[in-house]
């Protein structure tokens, strides 16, 4: 597994790791493989230090391994310079902004056709690639979820409000966080002990502070910053409800930890988000980045929160990162 720096973003990061376990689990000798590393992989996987270098005169024939398998557009300038017999893979995780748009182009544009396989997170993703270059042809393989450790039995420790809503994420300003924060007041006069936790930092976080602040919503909201994966399973199962107003996505992890937990989602209607619900049938989407749309949302979803729940756990069930490994290991075989 591949990517310019590790760890990556958190998505990126969670998703390598967990393909690396499991597969390890079903026989595979695996590793990451970076340029720098900030970070140790997780035990028992294997870490390698790329050269940029080396991979330019020698490609990919100087890994010691049978399958190569890149998660970011930049690093295949350096593993496609040379032809190789050994089957490599692209995983497509997104292009959130214009520089890695333009990655993308270039990138298929050159290599396209000498991958073994391209891979996808959703659908959506396979839309999102098809608008940057019409001639891809891809496979769907969803982000997973470790259901050990994401479960419904867990303690509920942080539940401060009536209903307790969520959000997880690195905190940019297409994830519309300031929206949530924004939309609490409205939210509040429908459910006075309402309560609102975000986990993650970013470039947002100072702007956030500041609109709690002027808005006197430090009762009613929460800045966990970066949290512990331990700390983080106690937020999903204290929460009533996960909710999202991102603009863009493709698959994302919080969204399958918290239906993992048995968590309803309330979700803006982008077409990653469309695709979650359609396929889990684990809660709602709204269409507006409107506080009063999100209200109603939030109650309708609350109505019908044990069916939604039901929902939510049975399709985490189905993308457990020991099925989504075993489709994995399959297109490995194919190949």
């Amino acid at each position: 597994m591949i990517v310019a720096k590790y760890p990556a973003t958190h998505g990126h990061t969670s998703v390598i790791n967990n393909l690396c376990l499991e597969l390890k689990n079903l026989g595979y000798k695996t590793a990451i493989g970076s340029f720098r590393f900030e970070q140790d992989p997780p035990n028992g996987i294997q870490k390698v230090k790329l050269s940029k270098l080396k991979l330019l005169f020698h490609g990919i024939s100087s890994l010691d391994f049978d399958i190569i398998h890149s998660h970011q557009t930049q690093v295949n300038y350096f593993l496609m310079t040379r032809k190789s017999n050994k089957p490599i893979l692209f995983h497509y995780h997104g292009a959130s902004n214009k520089i890695q748009k333009i990655n993308f182009k270039i990138s298929m544009f050159l290599h396209r056709t000498k991958f073994s396989k391209i891979l996808s997170v959703s659908n959506a993703g396979i839309t999102q690639m098809k608008k940057l270059n019409k001639k891809i042809l891809a496979d769907v393989l969803y982000n997973g979820v470790n259901t050990n450790f994401y479960h419904p039995e867990l303690p509920i420790t942080y539940k401060k409000g009536d209903p307790q809503l969520l959000f997880v994420s690195a905190l940019r300003s297409y994830k519309k966080t300031t929206f949530l924060v924004s939309s609490m007041p409205t939210i509040l006069k429908k459910f006075p002990k309402a309560h609102l936790q975000i986990v993650g930092d970013g470039e947002d976080l100072l702007e956030l502070k500041s609109m709690i602040d002027q808005q006197n919503l430090a009762k009613y909201v929460e800045l966990t910053g970066k949290i512990s994966d331990d700390e983080l399973r106690i937020r999903y199962s204290s929460c009533d409800l996960y909710v999202s107003a991102s603009t863009f996505e493709v698959c994302p992890v919080p969204t399958l930890e918290a239906m993992a937990c048995g968590k309803p989602l309330v979700l803006y209607g982008i077409e990653p988000h469309k695709e979650i619900i359609e396929k889990s049938k684990a809660g709602m989407i709204f269409f507006k980045h409107n506080a009063s749309e999100l209200c109603e949302k939030i109650e309708q979803s609350l109505s019908q929160k044990s069916l939604f729940s039901n929902s939510a756990i049975n399709f985490a069930q189905k993308v457990s990162w020991s099925n989504i490994c075993k489709q994995l290991s399959m297109i490995y075989e194919s190949l």
